[in-house]
């Protein structure tokens, strides 16, 4: 059998977390998801979002502001139901909404590396193996609870995890998958991710160990920040409960950035409404409707 190890456990032995640890670098590996596990229902947020701006970096907030700016730079093919000034505004939208979610996960980043408590890394490699796919396939979810599972075995895949946060007080380290949660995930997608979780849980602990990390606890956790994306309460973590798991307060950052879009989106998107108005109008008219089928 052949690991594929993070390249921070290169040359390395066990590792100690000492204070102020950077966060490691993305990487651009990733895996084909093979078997489905899993399903969930769509919850509330619960929550109501107020800002503070002060509660995230100024980087973040610019982060944030280059996501408005670079939407409404965006060059794209008008629709032909759209019209070109509906297209721009619903492209503005669709961008922002999914840049939105890549925000999200950089600002909870960011509390957690610089408040000193947690090592985090970003799109971590991780390979699963066939022994580990077996033990999921055949295992309940509560039979496998605090099961764990050395890394042996072949490779069935490497996959590329949102995250690994490790708590240097606790010595605990979470395995996490973040979504933005506005909406309900397709069945297909919920099933790969927490397939991908279910799989994690049970051989986090060796594999952190191939990463140099020798840790008490591992949990697999998806993030769902609003609470709608429709994966198993078993799994996800929502809303304020976000900041209740990491005793940290994640939530006033993510509500920061969000606000700051938002007041873009408000002075910016009434321009482009107004124009595309304008591209609806014929010599001074507003365009006719098609005609209705006369009644027989």
């Amino acid at each position: 059998m052949t690991i594929i190890p993070h390249p921070a456990a290169q040359g390395s032995g066990r590792t100690r977390l000492p204070a102020g640890s950077e966060t490691a670098p993305r990487s651009t590996a990733s895996g084909r998801i093979a078997v489905p596990l899993g399903s969930g229902a769509a919850q509330g947020c619960g929550y109501e979002q107020t800002a503070n701006p002060f509660a995230c970096s100024p980087a973040l907030l610019a982060a944030a502001d280059l996501v408005v700016d670079q939407a409404l730079r965006n060059v794209f093919t008008p629709d032909p139901l759209l019209g070109p000034g509906l297209s721009q505004v619903a492209s503005v939208l669709s961008s922002v909404v999914k840049r939105h979610g890549t925000l999200l996960e950089a600002a909870f980043t960011d509390v957690l590396k610089n408040r000193g408590r947690y090592l985090v890394m970003r799109d971590v490699p991780m390979p699963i193996t066939v022994p580990t796919q077996e033990l999921i396939r055949n295992s309940s979810i509560s039979q496998l609870g605090e099961t764990a599972i050395e890394l042996s075995g072949d490779i069935a895949q490497t996959v590329k995890i949102d995250l690994v946060v490790i708590d240097r007080r606790t010595q605990n380290a979470f395995i996490i998958e973040m979504k933005r949660g506005g909406g309900k995930s397709e069945a297909r997608k919920v099933h790969q991710i927490e397939w991908i979780l279910r799989c994690a849980q049970v051989q986090g602990l060796a594999f952190l160990k191939t990463l140099g990390f020798h840790v008490a606890h591992v949990r697999a956790v998806l993030i769902d920040v609003y609470g709608r994306g429709g994966y198993s309460p078993d799994l996800s973590v929502s809303g304020r409960d976000i900041d209740r798991l990491f005793e940290e307060p994640v939530l006033a950052a993510i509500e920061a950035v969000t606000a700051r879009i938002t007041t873009r989106l408000r002075a910016d998107v009434p321009d482009l409404l107004a124009r595309a108005l304008g591209t609806l109008e014929v010599t001074g008219t507003v365009m006719p409707l098609p005609p209705r089928p006369m009644a027989r």
